[in-house]
């Protein structure tokens, strides 16, 4: 950790990932210089580093920039990296820091922010970034010897001087070339100029592909950022000491690094640097202490803990300094309660579809996962950014998934399986992701889910056992919740949940409340029509049909043992229908009282 007193929370550096402005500012830095050694001693020349969302990669490559970066105008002064490193790990290894720290020119960029509504839009993002750079580096404009026209021709176009597409919204091929190559002719001008390689730096790579998937306009993007890579990365070890690119999502080396020799991955389940991105657990409980929290360690745990990056327990740095910070603003930070801060800093879409339209098989795993148990699942490898959509086979939705961090592999996964592994969901925090969208997904909220429960409900007072029967199969198999399905409890909610979304005024939906001798599951109580149903739940002993008319007919036995129809008879309902519904499974059967549609 960069500094060595009690914390508040004043010392921690909610959404800044500028490096230099948390050293400067004394703000919570948790050192993770020690890496640096065998990032830049490895023999690979071009490393995609992956991690899923809000774990630091860019405050990881902001750290990396200001370690390797020289001073331009004095490349003999490093005295700013010796101000910033002067207290961290790294700075003991005097032999490493000579070697490489404020040695180099570094061209770094995110992706991050690059977003469109269209294609032109994205494209504009992207020479602002650009544009930021040649403004950076526009003393070597002062240079005779160098051919730096491009500096001046992107900043053109970010300002509008220069048209970035003709009036039929296609590039000119100067325009074009200008894009994909400005890395690439920035790296050799720097190389010229101080005859030293370039560092290149890219993060969040894959930000923009994702934009463009969900916007339409992915292949047109895909040859850009494509362009941009090959230009910058192949064949140009003349030009660039090393490249490190930052991103969630592992897209097939053939299909956007094209070309690009001497490139390595390393994912989430990567042994090499497994604890350079994120919190280890050793590192969030000295955290805790410092800040005089040590009596929430097991809290922190359970809430953002979990994340099995090659053996590595991990823990998200957003959820948890976001966690420390509210609890020390709050009245009593010994009580403060854990909540979800991840859920919030992006969209949960993938969720979403993946729990929408599920099919049985993908409901069953995700029913699984939910009730914390491990699933396996085939690893996709993606020629490209996959389209998400409520069609998507499961094991994309679950590599995706494993990839933005919703789940994790599993401990008991054989490390040497490449494509088979068992995931599960890391901690209560991305389970409350889950349960949020379940919420909405299977409530009025959701016109789709509203729409069945209308016609269950219309089935029911209709006597119509055949329908309801059919129509509740298939909501029970789409139907995900976040608590115990092994009980009896869990269809009673299930069932509940359904049927009290379709009350208005003249209708009512009660669930087990004192009728006749006993209290029934659930009550559709018609009070304008004077028509009532009575529906008595089990959980059958197997899936057989026998069992399940079993399970049933104990139902209605019971509806007729305990009089739930005598309150209605007694009130003159000119319809009173009673059901016996069995469960097991994703299956149920519905009986109903024979001569009972009438009783009034």
């Amino acid at each position: 950790m960069g500094t060595k007193q009690s914390l508040s929370e004043k010392n921690f550096p909610i959404g800044i990932d500028n490096f230099e402005k948390i050293i400067s500012n004394g703000m919570v830095y948790i050192d993770k210089t020690e890496y640096l050694e065998e990032l830049l001693k490895s023999g690979t020349e071009i490393s995609l580093l992956l991690r899923p969302r809000r774990f630091g990669k860019t405050l990881t490559m902001s750290m990396l920039s200001c370690f390797l970066e020289m001073n331009y105008q004095n490349p003999c002064d490093r005295s700013r990296p010796d101000q910033l490193f002067k207290n961290l790990a790294i700075y003991k290894n005097k032999e490493f820091c000579d070697k490489y720290m404020g040695r180099y020119p570094v061209i770094s960029i995110s992706f991050k922010d690059v977003d469109g509504k269209n294609y032109q839009e994205a494209v504009n993002r992207i020479i602002a970034v650009f544009a930021k750079l040649a403004e950076k580096f526009d003393f070597l404009t002062r240079r005779d010897e160098l051919d730096v026209l491009f500096l001046k021709q992107i900043r053109d176009l970010n300002a509008g001087k220069t048209p970035v597409f003709r009036s039929d919204g296609n590039f000119d091929g100067t325009n074009i070339n200008l894009i994909l190559d400005f890395l690439a002719n920035l790296a050799q001008c720097l190389k010229k100029t101080f005859d030293k390689p370039a560092v290149v730096i890219i993060d969040e790579y894959d930000v923009p592909l994702h934009k463009a998937q969900v916007n339409g306009y992915y292949d047109d993007l895909l040859r850009i950022i494509r362009g941009i890579l090959s230009s910058a990365l192949k064949d140009n070890s003349e030009n660039i000491f090393k490249g490190f690119i930052t991103g969630c999502l592992r897209i097939a080396h053939q299909s956007i690094f094209t070309g690009v020799n001497n490139f390595m991955t390393f994912g989430i389940q990567d042994v090499f640097l497994s604890g350079f991105i994120g919190l280890t657990r050793e590192e969030t409980e000295n955290l805790l202490k410092q800040s005089g929290m040590e009596n929430r360690i097991h809290d922190v745990l359970e809430w953002y803990d979990g994340y099995n990056f090659a053996g590595n327990d991990m823990l998200c740095p957003w959820s948890v300094l976001n966690f420390m910070v509210y609890a020390l603003r709050s009245r009593d930070p010994a009580t403060f309660q854990p909540q979800n801060y991840w859920a919030n800093s992006s969209g949960n879409d993938i969720i979403e579809l993946c729990m929408k339209n599920p099919g049985r098989k993908e409901t069953e795993c995700i029913q699984s996962l939910l009730d914390g148990k491990n699933e396996q699942i085939t690893l996709r490898e993606f020629t490209s950014y996959p389209s998400i959509s409520s069609h998507t086979d499961f094991n994309n939705f679950a590599t995706l998934m494993l990839h933005t961090g919703y789940l994790t592999v599993a401990k008991d996964s054989n490390p040497s399986e490449t494509k088979r592994v068992s995931v599960r969901i890391p901690n209560r925090e991305v389970l409350e992701c889950f349960s949020d969208k379940a919420e909405i997904i299977f409530s009025g909220s959701n016109p789709q889910w509203l729409e069945k429960a209308v016609i269950l409900r219309d089935a029911l007072l209709n006597g119509d056992s055949e329908q309801a029967q059919n129509i509740m199969n298939n909501m029970l198999r789409k139907f995900i919740s976040v608590r115990d399905t092994g009980h009896e409890y869990y269809y009673h909610m299930f069932l509940s949940g359904v049927l009290s979304i379709t009350s208005d005024d003249d209708l009512d939906v009660k669930s087990q409340i004192e009728q006749g001798d006993g209290y029934p599951d659930i009550i559709i109580d018609n009070l304008m029509r004077r028509e009532a149903v009575i529906l008595e739940l089990k959980k059958a002993d197997g899936r057989e049909l026998s069992k399940l008319k079993s399970a049933a007919g104990t139902a209605l036995e019971q509806i007729r043992n305990k009089n739930y129809d005598r309150e209605f008879k007694e009130r003159e309902y000119r319809k009173i229908i009673l059901f016996g519904v069995s469960f097991y499974g994703k299956e149920c059967l519905v009986l109903k009282m024979p001569d009972a549609s009438n009783s009034g």
